[in-house]
């Protein structure tokens, strides 16, 4: 009976409620052309980035590394699609230690 009752809730949230959610999309996405100033993170942040991905695209990677300021640092991942986790694990794990470690 559980099991149902999760299928059901399950679909309702995945089909119901359309208009709702492209709205609240629409609401999340800041243009370019709106943002004035960057922003200042206490923290480093560093972006790693699919050079092959075909989503997200390299030049949004590049763009988002300046809008995040100095703090930022960028490092593509080669040979790496929008699944990087799965296509090159042992790549991001690399990478992530790296960084980790220069923290």
């Amino acid at each position: 009976m559980a099991d149902t009752n999760y299928i059901g809730v399950k679909q309702q949230v995945m089909f119901n409620f359309r208009k709702e959610r492209a709205e609240l999309l629409q609401n999340l996405v800041v243009s370019d052309q709106n943002t004035t100033t960057k922003q200042i993170f206490p923290r480093r942040i560093h972006l790693l980035w699919e050079e092959d991905d075909e989503i997200f695209k390299l030049e949004l990677a590049q763009r988002t590394k300046l809008q995040l300021g100095d703090k930022a640092t960028f490092q593509g991942i080669k040979k790496a699609g929008h699944l990087v986790f799965l296509e090159r694990p042992q790549v991001i794990n690399k990478c992530l230690k790296e960084f980790l470690a220069s923290l």
